[in-house]
């Protein structure tokens, strides 16, 4: 089932109490369940890259659907799901959470994006995208990138991202206050904690700040950087967007 904001602005009119307040706080949320099976063609999702994205019962978390993404080589072969419509938010402070299944992680050297927010940088003339992914040893990472200047800035964690299971990761992201944080199974990994700078730059127009973007777009999946790394394959399920973190499950 999917709900939208329109969903939990309704219900916040309709009734009170516990139950109410805690559905106000989901701004989006979508188990897959009620798509067709095959490539994605409907909202509110999207898609980019020439991976392939799509519906499938091969493997679920919860139900009996999931979104399969397989990627190749190289930005141009990335998969993609993109979310806009609960975008901006009040505050441009959220939470994300989901499950993925990964069959297996870019190999060593091979840079890595999984998780994205993009938009404009508020009283700047460039944009930015706030990431996590991964790079060395198949370890997680966090990363900045620009657009307009040129900033590319990492923080690394001695964290591997899991294989051939399902797991659990949940995300902050908070413009405000230019800080991002990640939870791998209801953990938080403090090494991928970013309050305003990370550990170093590659191209550094920021002078090693990470200025946030105003998110107006959420990405989801898997991108390879560079060639060289073959294909990947993962499935999503569980999607959720709220304003307040949420407790994790694992399977």
């Amino acid at each position: 089932m999917v709900y939208t904001l329109f969903r939990c602005t309704l219900l916040l009119s309709l009734c009170f109490g516990v139950a109410c307040q805690k559905e106000a706080v989901i701004l989006f949320q979508d188990d897959f369940e009620t798509y067709p099976l095959g490539i994605v063609t409907q909202g509110p999702w999207t898609t980019a890259g020439k991976g392939t994205v799509r519906i499938d019962e091969t493997k679920a978390f919860s139900g009996r659907q999931a979104v399969q993404l397989i990627s190749g080589e190289g930005y141009v072969n990335r998969a993609f799901l993109e979310l806009e419509t609960v975008f901006p938010l009040s505050g441009n402070h959220y939470f994300g959470k989901l499950n993925m299944y990964l069959e297996s992680a870019s190999p060593d050297g091979i840079h890595w994006t999984m998780i994205q927010s993009s938009g404009k940088v508020a009283g700047q003339d460039f944009s930015a995208e706030v990431r996590y992914g991964g790079q060395h040893h198949k370890q997680l990472m966090a990363n900045y990138d620009t657009q307009g200047v040129k900033s590319d800035c990492w923080q690394h964690a001695a964290i591997p991202i899991p294989e051939g299971k399902w797991f659990a990761l949940e995300w902050e992201f908070n413009g405000a206050q230019n800080q991002m944080k990640l939870w791998l199974d209801g953990e938080l990994i403090e090494a991928l904690t970013i309050n305003g700078r990370g550990e170093g730059c590659v191209e550094n127009g920021t002078q090693g700040q990470w200025l946030f973007p105003i998110v107006e777009k959420l990405s989801l999946g898997w991108v390879d950087y560079q060639r060289g790394g073959g294909t990947r394959k993962l499935w999503i399920d569980d999607v959720v967007i709220s304003k307040k973190k949420s407790p994790q499950k694992s399977k």
